[in-house]
Parts: structure tokens; sequence; C-alpha cells
């Protein structure tokens, strides 16, 4: 299985519209049994290579995390050789919220709608590291997803724990939003924060 299709079904669920696509995967809305959707993440290559084997072992770190702005994952399978992740469907990014504003001439999210979000994201990111030594590492409006108002810190393809980070996690960097110690393999708690800022900044101004 390369790639996915409209109304293929994954473990149950019936896929319906594609929703995003990058150089890990793709993601797809659809209906669980019941008639309730979700998302459906298909990460690309056979599960044994490299980056599926570092998906598995970054989600096997947050899938029991519990955090009312961290999104939920609800079932993690390999299926015809493929990484299957799925979760709760969100209505759309903090990415998509700034380009709906750019559209309608503003240079982006007003403020006190952007703080609200970000403070989200931040209550979920304190929580990952506060309680469970973790960090994202891979910050960026485009995991940063909208339900019902609040954002929920999703992707968690390169979470580490501080003392467990190799130089190999580096091809997954998005190095827009990067801190810098990231490119010598050393983040440390405050690397997501930086990261943070960076999306405040051009999420408010456009630049």
């Amino acid at each position: 299985m390369s790639s996915l299709a409209e109304d293929q079904e994954v473990l149950g669920y019936k896929l319906r519209k594609r929703i995003g696509q990058g150089g890990y995967g793709e993601v797809w809305s659809a209906e669980a049994p019941g008639g309730i959707l979700k998302a459906v993440k298909l990460v690309y290559g056979f599960h044994d290579e490299d980056r599926a084997i570092r998906e598995q072992k970054s989600l096997a770190r947050v899938k029991d995390l519990r955090h009312p702005f961290l999104l939920s994952l609800e079932r993690i399978e390999v299926c015809y050789g493929r990484l299957i992740v799925v979760t709760e469907l969100a209505d759309m990014s903090l990415k998509d919220r700034f380009e709906d504003y750019r559209r309608k001439g503003n240079s982006g999210i007003p403020r006190n709608e952007l703080l609200g979000y970000l403070k989200d994201a931040a209550d979920a990111l304190d929580y990952m590291h506060d309680a469970w030594s973790l960090q994202h590492l891979d910050v960026k409006p485009e995991n940063f997803l909208i339900v019902g108002g609040h954002v929920k810190v999703a992707d968690f393809g390169l979470v580490k724990e501080l003392e467990d980070v190799q130089q190999s996690f580096m091809g997954g960097l998005t190095p827009l939003y990067a801190s810098p110690e990231l490119f010598d393999g050393t983040p440390t708690r405050f690397s997501d924060q930086y990261s943070l800022a960076i999306v405040y900044h051009e999420m408010l101004t456009g630049d």
C-alpha cells in the first residue's frame, strides 16, 4: 500500500478526503464505525524502515499522555506493512486559520485570538516537559490543530526525552522554526519555547 485512496477501508475506517500530505506521510478524514469522523495518518516507508521506527518510538512516548490540549491518539497499528495512526479530527490547523485571515486582507491572526491559541499550546508543551521530561521538537503552525476553538498540539514524530537525544532526529526538523541548538543535536527544555515564539511572530505579522 504505497498510498491511500478515497473510500478505501483501513482498520475499519472508511477514508473520505485527504486533508494533508508531507514528506513523512499523508492524513485523511475517515469515518469510523458508527459514523464518527476521525483522522487517519499513513507514515510513508515500510514499518521496519528508520522513519517509521522513529515515529513508533515517539508515539510510544506520548500515547498515554492525557491533556486537554494534546491531540488524542486513539490507535497506532501496522497495516499492509505501513504505520497507521488514528486521532481525533480537528477543524483546521493554525496555519489554515492564518491563511484565512490573509485572504481577507489581514497581516495575520488578531493578537488576542492568537494569544489564546498559543496559551493552549504552551500549557500542553509545559505538561509534556514538566510531567514527562519530553520535548516536542517540531513546533510549527501546521502541528497546532484547532478543535472547538482551542489549539491541540499534534504530530509527535520527533518527541524525545531530553536524556535520549541523538543526531539522527535532525532529518525531521523544520529549519524555519527550529532553535539553534537543535542543529547541534542538543535540545534543552527551552527549545520548544523558542519555536513557539517564532510561530507567534509569524502568525501575528505574516513575516
